[in-house]
């Protein structure tokens, strides 16, 4: 388990693995469920938010996507690199740009 402090919010976070996947869990500070990162297969997210991804990765690398559950709101991300830089993109399930 980790300790992270995130814009002045105290947050745990507990790194597993499912069945060679990884599953992240983030708490607050009263143990409540925050966020869930959870590893997935590009083919499972839907198509626009595949298509978004797969254009901002061009020309780059694409690391694993994960389905980012944080609350009712779902969200998909990866980390591109490209010319050795590596940088997260995210996005919407239609696609359009995810902000956090």
């Amino acid at each position: 388990m980790n300790k992270e402090a995130e814009a002045g919010k105290t947050r745990y976070e507990v790194e597993t693995k499912v069945n060679g996947h990884s599953r992240d869990v983030s708490l607050d500070a009263r143990g409540n469920l925050v966020e869930i990162e959870e590893e997935t297969d590009i083919a499972a997210i839907p198509s626009a938010a595949r298509e978004a991804l797969t254009k901002l990765a061009a020309g780059g690398k694409m690391g694993k996507v994960e389905t980012v559950t944080s609350g009712s709101a779902v969200s998909y991300e990866t980390v591109v690199t490209r010319g050795g830089k590596h940088k997260e993109v995210a996005v919407n399930a239609d696609g359009s740009s995810h902000k956090e």
